[in-house]
C-alpha cells in the first residue's frame, strides 16, 4: 500500500500532490484505514528512519513542516518555531511506542483539521496535542488487536497440526525422521 517513493522522499521533493496521492491510499471513504497504515514496511516507519545517517534531521524537518502547515489553519495553535521543533522531537521520541510512520502523523493532522477530534477551542499546547493524538493512536491499536484476533481465529479454525494427515501414519510422540528411516528401510528390502 505504499507509494513508489517513501513518503519522506516525496515530502523532501516538496511534491504536495504526491503527498496527497500517497495519503489517499490510506483512506477508505474518507476515513483512515489503519489496516493499510499498519502495512507500511518497518523500514519506512519513524523509528527505522531516524536510525539512518541524517535520518532524525530529515524526519524532524518533515514532521515540523507538517505541523507548521496544519497549525496555520488552527486558530488556537499558536506555537513558535522552537515549540514546533520540540513537538516534532516529542512525536519522534514517542513513535517507538507503537512504530508510528510519517503517514500516521500526516493522517492525524488532516483529521485534526477536519475536526474529527472535536473543535480545538482552547490553546493547543503539548498536552492537548498529545491527548488528541492519543485518540488516533488508540484507534490504530484497536485495529491491531482486531487483526491479531482474526489471525488467532483463523489459526484456531485450522485445527491442531498434530491432527492433520501428511501421508505418514505418525502418532503424537513418534519422531518423523526415525519413521522416515524405518519406512525407507522397510521398502528397500522388498
Amino acid at each position: 500500500m505504499t507509494s513508489k517513493l517513501p513518503i519522506l522522499a516525496v515530502m523532501e521533493r516538496k511534491d504536495n500532490e504526491g503527498v496527497r496521492q500517497a495519503l489517499a491510499a490510506y483512506r477508505e471513504k474518507g476515513v483512515v484505514s489503519h489496516a493499510k497504515t499498519l502495512s507500511i514496511p518497518m523500514e519506512q516507519r519513524i523509528p527505522a528512519l531516524i536510525e539512518q545517517p541524517g535520518g532524525r534531521d530529515r524526519v524532524v524537518v518533515a514532521v515540523s513542516s507538517s505541523l507548521v502547515s496544519a497549525f496555520q489553519n488552527i486558530k488556537n495553535a499558536k506555537m513558535d518555531a522552537d515549540q514546533i521543533l520540540d513537538l516534532a522531537d516529542m512525536i519522534i521520541d514517542s513513535a517507538h511506542e507503537d512504530q508510528l510512520s510519517i503517514e500516521d502523523v500526516l493522517l492525524f493532522l488532516k483529521d485534526l483539521l477536519m475536526g474529527k477530534y472535536g473543535k480545538v477551542s482552547s490553546a493547543l499546547d503539548y498536552p492537548a496535542f498529545f491527548e488528541l493524538f492519543e485518540e488516533y493512536r488508540d484507534e490504530r491499536y484497536r485495529t491491531i488487536r482486531k487483526i491479531r484476533w482474526e489471525e488467532h481465529l483463523t489459526m484456531k479454525s485450522l485445527g491442531d497440526s498434530n491432527r492433520s494427515f501428511d501421508g505418514l501414519p505418525l502418532k503424537r510422540n513418534d519422531d518423523p525422521g526415525a519413521m522416515l528411516d524405518l519406512m525407507q528401510t522397510y521398502y528397500s528390502n522388498e
